[in-house]
C-alpha cells in the first residue's frame, strides 16, 4: 500500500504510472519522437496501458487523447482496436482535444485515471443519456463518484453563437448531475477546452457566471468574499475538438458524501486570490479527501499576481518560475510537493519556447514529470505558460 511512481521509457515515448494505494492509477503517455508514426505509436501505447490495467484489475474512469484533429478518427480507432483485445466491453469513451505537441508528433500524448474496485458494488458503471455515452460512475467508501466527458452543445443548434453554446454545455452538465442525484455543489474539477479562447474569453466567463448563478453557486456578485464561495477547480484553455463545438468540458463530481469520510473543499492560497475577483468562476485548487488518501486538483495556473495582474510579461523563464511558486504555495499547506504529482498538462503559447521551458524546468527540478506538453493559447495574450496538475498523498 502507499503511493508509488514509475516511468517506463521507450525510444518513441514515455509512460508515467502513479499507483495510489493500489486503488487509483494515473497513467500519462508522452510521445517524444517527432518522427514516430502516430497510428502505430497509439497501438503500442495502448498495448502498454492495457497491460497495466489488466495487471492492476483497474477500470478506466477518465481518459483524454491530445493530438491533431485531422487524424482523430484514426487514432481513436487504433486505441479501440488495441484496448478491446483485453477489454472487449470497453465503451470507447475518450475526450479528444487538439493539442499540438511541443515534441512535434501529431500525437502529443494520452492521460487517464483508472480505479480498482475492491467489491462488486464498486464496479465502474457507464452513464448514458439515451444512446449517448456521457460518463462513468463508481462508489467508494460509500460516496458516489461521477466523471462526465466531452460535454458540449450536442446539436450545435446555436450555430456560431459561442456564448449560447457555452451556456448549453453548463446546463447539460447540471441536468446530468441532477439525474444522478448530484449538482454543481458536488463538482470537484472541470476541464474546459475553448476554441479561439483569446477571441471570447470574457464572453465565456460571462456565460459560466450566468449558469453558476442559476445553479446557486453565485448569488449577488459580491467579489469581496470571493474566497468563501464554493467553486470547482478548473482548467480553461485553448483547444479545438472533433465535434466542432466552441467549447467542450469534462468534469468530476463526488456526491452522497455524508458520514463517509469523503470531503471536498476549494483552496485559494495566498499568492493568487480567487479568480472570481476578476470574473472567472473557479477555485485555485480543490482538496478531495478520502479515508486513505488526499487529492489536490490544481486549476490551470499562470503568471498572475495576488492582484490578478499578469506579471513577467515576455519572460517565459520567470513566468514558469512564478507559476510553480504559486502551485507550491497551494500544495504545501496540504503537505504535498511536486514529488506527489500524478498528472499534469503543460501549455506553451509558442512552440519555439519549448527548449527554454525545458532548461527552466531542469533548473527547478521539474524536468521529468508525468505531463503532456502542448502548444496552446492561455486565457490572456500576455501569458506564455500555464500548468494544471493533480497531486495525491497518503493519509
Amino acid at each position: 500500500m502507499g503511493i508509488t511512481q514509475t516511468t517506463d521509457i521507450h525510444p518513441e515515448f514515455k509512460i508515467f504510472l502513479t499507483d495510489i494505494q493500489n486503488t487509483y492509477f494515473c497513467i500519462t503517455a508522452l510521445v517524444t519522437d517527432s518522427q514516430a508514426d502516430p497510428i502505430n505509436i497509439t497501438e503500442v501505447i495502448y498495448d502498454h496501458i492495457s497491460e497495466i490495467l489488466k495487471d492492476a484489475g483497474a477500470q478506466i474512469v477518465h481518459e483524454r487523447i491530445f493530438g491533431n484533429i485531422d487524424i482523430n478518427k484514426k487514432l481513436v480507432e487504433s486505441r479501440n482496436k488495441t484496448i478491446r483485445q483485453k477489454f472487449p466491453e470497453d465503451p470507447g469513451m475518450v475526450t479528444y482535444i487538439e493539442g499540438e505537441s511541443c515534441y512535434g508528433n501529431p500525437l502529443a500524448g494520452v492521460q487517464l485515471r483508472a480505479f480498482r474496485p475492491s467489491k462488486e458494488q464498486e464496479m465502474v458503471k457507464i452513464i448514458r443519456e439515451g444512446d449517448i455515452l456521457r460518463g462513468r460512475m463508481w462508489n467508494r467508501n460509500g460516496a458516489k463518484f461521477l466523471q462526465f466527458q466531452s460535454l458540449h452543445d450536442d446539436n450545435l443548434s446555436n450555430g456560431q453563437n459561442r456564448r449560447n453554446q457555452a451556456e448549453t454545455m453548463f446546463r447539460k452538465a447540471e441536468a446530468l448531475l441532477k439525474s444522478e442525484g448530484a449538482s454543481f455543489q458536488d463538482v470537484v474539477r472541470t476541464w474546459i477546452y475553448v476554441d479561439n479562447i483569446l477571441k471570447w474569453y470574457n464572453e465565456f466567463n460571462s456565460a459560466r457566471n450566468t449558469c453558476y448563478t442559476e445553479f446557486g453557486l453565485l448569488h449577488n456578485g459580491d467579489v469581496n468574499h470571493a474566497e468563501d464561495i464554493f467553486l470547482p477547480a478548473s482548467t480553461g484553455i485553448e483547444g479545438k475538438n472533433p465535434k466542432g463545438a466552441s467549447t467542450i468540458m469534462d468534469l468530476l463530481a463526488v456526491t452522497e458524501r455524508a458520514n463517509t469520510g469523503v470531503e471536498i473543499q476549494p483552496l485559494y492560497g495566498i499568492r493568487q486570490r480567487s479568480p472570481y475577483r476578476y470574473g472567472s468562476a473557479f477555485s485555485r485548487a480543490m482538496r478531495l479527501v478520502e479515508p486513505e488518501e488526499k487529492w489536490v486538483f490544481v486549476s490551470g495556473t499562470a503568471s498572475i499576481n495576488e492582484k490578478g495582474e499578469n506579471v513577467h510579461i515576455g519572460d517565459l523563464h520567470s513566468q514558469v518560475k512564478h507559476t510553480v511558486e504559486v502551485v507550491n504555495s497551494l500544495i504545501r499547506p496540504e503537505k504535498a510537493s511536486f514529488s506527489d504529482l500524478c498528472e499534469a498538462t503543460v501549455f506553451l503559447k509558442q512552440k519555439s519556447d519549448f527548449s527554454l521551458y525545458q532548461e527552466t524546468a531542469e533548473s527547478i527540478g521539474l524536468s521529468d514529470i508525468p505531463a503532456v506538453y502542448l502548444v496552446a493559447d492561455v486565457c490572456w495574450e500576455e501569458l506564455l505558460f500555464e500548468l494544471d496538475a493533480a497531486f495525491a498523498t497518503q493519509l
